[in-house]
């Protein structure tokens, strides 16, 4: 289901500042200026509910975009903790009637936005840059549609944005491991958590031999790059199990609809791209990731890449879930 919003900002407001933004892209781009794209890191970045902000963007002065950011806000009273990343967000940059900039980042997927004021220009002319100091401005606001958040405001009270190097792109192996006794299947990037099964700090799991490939957290984040949030079923409910999306919208709407029987673990475990949601279909040189349910109550997912292992499951009484006819969820690196 997809999520609705209304901008805190006010619609009128919002889309004159779109159209603005791009109008002032446009003019700038159209003079042919040369500028690098430069790495901001956010830097000591609180707000006034305790919340931090981490992560980077990229932003070229000259055409006035960002090709590549990974921004985390961690949770509050009102919030989930959410990542920013291009493929569950958008990035803006606006000169206001006053000359002030606005940074603003938008996730239409759950009605999340995130903006500051920096003092100066992002032009390179200062390594680090300064946030305006807010008063009555938002900063991370939540949707104010009933379903999925309780609108919401806090305010950036700390922070500056700095220089940075390009950051690393970062790989890591996504391991499968199954309870026979529980008859569960369970999925980690984690190499602590990997040795913690395999060493029986967790007793009962072993290797599958089956495995896929993703993006570290934190990792360069550019294309349709999406961050998977792990969410831990209340044993209390009969659950004792894990369940992963790499869907901003579904992530929000199990932690919001059924909180009581799931419990957020994190926001971003791994980084993956998403299929095509009308067709199933992945992107060149990523793989489908199958996920399929045991519609038990002690409900549990696997997660595969295996086409064969799909068929057989689906023989023994799971059923596919996930976007297209095969029930593709995610989209994994070759």
């Amino acid at each position: 289901m997809k999520a609705s919003y209304r901008s805190p900002l006010g619609a009128h407001r919002l889309s004159t500042y779109l159209r603005f933004g791009f109008l002032i892209a446009a003019l700038v781009a159209s003079l042919d200026l040369t500028a690098a794209a430069r790495f901001w890191t956010l830097t000591e970045v609180r707000f006034d509910d305790g919340a931090i902000a981490t992560g980077y963007f990229s932003y070229d002065d000259a055409t006035l975009t960002s090709a590549n950011w990974n921004v985390h806000v961690s949770g509050g009273a009102a919030f989930h903790a959410f990542t920013y990343v291009p493929g569950n967000s958008t990035i803006h940059r606006f000169l206001q009637d006053d000359g002030e900039e606005l940074i603003l980042f938008v996730s239409e997927a759950v009605g999340r936005y995130l903006y500051f004021y920096p003092l100066t220009p992002l032009d390179g002319s200062a390594d680090t840059v300064q946030f305006r100091p807010l008063h009555d401005r938002t900063s991370e606001v939540g949707s104010s549609d009933g379903l999925f958040m309780a609108w919401g405001y806090r305010q950036v009270i700390a922070g500056s944005l700095t220089v940075s190097l390009a950051p690393p792109v970062v790989s890591v192996q996504v391991e499968e491991f199954y309870n026979p006794m529980l008859r569960h299947y369970f999925i980690t990037a984690s190499a602590a958590e990997q040795h913690d099964l395999d060493s029986g700090v967790h007793p009962g799991w072993i290797r599958t031999g089956q495995s896929f490939m993703a993006r570290a957290t934190g990792s360069s984040a550019s294309g349709s790059m999406n961050a998977a949030c792990r969410y831990y079923g209340n044993p209390l409910r009969g659950l004792d199990s894990h369940f992963y999306s790499a869907d901003a919208g579904e992530c929000a709407q199990v932690g919001l609809v059924l909180s009581a029987d799931w419990q957020l673990e994190s926001d971003n475990v791994f980084q993956i791209n998403l299929p095509d949601k009308a067709t199933g279909a992945c992107a060149a040189e990523t793989v489908p990731v199958y996920r399929l349910w045991n519609q038990r109550t002690d409900s549990n997912h696997r997660y595969t890449t295996s086409a064969a292992i799909r068929a057989e499951m689906l023989g023994t009484g799971l059923i596919a879930e996930g976007y297209g006819l095969d029930g593709i969820a995610m989209c994994a690196l070759q």
